[in-house]
């Protein structure tokens, strides 16, 4: 891994591993370059879950947690943050796709506190296909400065499973929250 940048701390409760780790720069041009470290985290517990009760082998519920460092340093502004998160957001709209969601649109937001910086979540809806039936899944996405970098942290999770499978939404919602509030 690069040493430029420290990855991003986050708790992730039992259950959930590290699924991948990677260093990346997103926007490299003369004067200013950005670059990421980023890891994504599964649900182990119901990937295996929906792999025996459906054959797939992905699962809906992950998080992600990145750090992102523009160089040459810049304080955080408003509209800094604003093209942040614009242009991190549409990659995370390209994960939810390259992870079988469809329909996606976003929905709203969710106002949440990541110590003393509150912070503006974007709520997506979407679904996913499994042997004919289309799954409603929701997602999260969200951007802060953090001294002189950026968080950047989501995932999503099923609102609700195919066959007997069951899973509470509002414990998930409440997880990735959590999970998101922990990041460092």
């Amino acid at each position: 891994m690069d040493a430029d940048i420290d990855p991003p701390e986050l708790d992730v409760p039992e259950g959930w591993r590290l699924v991948s780790e990677e260093v990346t720069t997103p926007f490299d041009a003369r004067l200013v370059t950005a670059k990421a470290h980023t890891r994504l985290y599964e649900d182990v517990d119901l990937r295996e879950r929906l792999r025996e009760a459906t054959g797939t082998e992905t699962t809906w519920r992950f998080v992600f947690a990145s750090r992102l460092r523009i160089s040459p340093k810049a304080p955080g502004s408003p509209a800094l943050t604003r093209l942040v998160s614009d242009r991190a957001s549409g990659t995370f709209l390209d994960v939810l796709e390259s992870r079988g969601f469809s329909e996606i649109a976003r929905a709203d937001t969710h106002r949440f506190a990541v110590g003393d910086v509150d912070v503006d979540a974007t709520r997506y809806r979407a679904e996913v296909a499994v042997g004919g039936e289309n799954l409603p899944v929701e997602a999260y996405f969200a951007a802060w400065p953090a001294g002189a970098e950026y968080l950047l942290g989501g995932g999503a999770y099923p609102l609700s499973l195919p066959g007997n499978e069951t899973f509470d939404p509002e414990q998930g919602r409440e997880e990735l929250f959590e999970m998101l509030r922990s990041m460092a």
